[in-house]
């Protein structure tokens, strides 16, 4: 899994969600649907909390993580957040397909 924040979605999320340098995102899917949607509307939500993350990354003083309850959405793939004005806030994937897979490996790891 990789993830890219884009400094224009870094700046729409700081704006949108009111974040201080310190603060926390969470990027979840918007949906439990199978198969998965990985559409470009997916969700986020302020968490200075992360529970069991499998992903984190710090852009201008803001910790985005995935926590271990969406690896299953966003294992295995790149994952960008983008804003424009036209759009809000999207999401676009790349990688493999195999997400059930990455995600059980992940969750007999955590078990250990």
């Amino acid at each position: 899994m990789e993830m890219t924040i884009t400094d224009a979605a870094g700046q729409w999320l700081i704006q949108e969600l009111q974040l201080k340098a310190g603060d926390g995102v969470k990027f979840f899917a918007a949906s439990d649907k199978i198969p998965a949607e990985h559409g470009p509307k997916q969700g986020y939500a302020k968490d200075n909390h992360p529970d069991r993350p499998i992903y984190e990354i710090e852009k201008d003083g803001i910790n985005y993580h995935v926590n271990f309850d969406d690896d299953w959405f966003f294992s295995n793939l790149t994952t960008t957040v983008d804003y424009n004005d036209q759009d809000g806030l999207t999401f676009t994937f790349a990688g493999g397909p195999d997400t059930v897979a990455g995600a059980s490996i992940n969750y007999e790891k955590y078990l250990m």
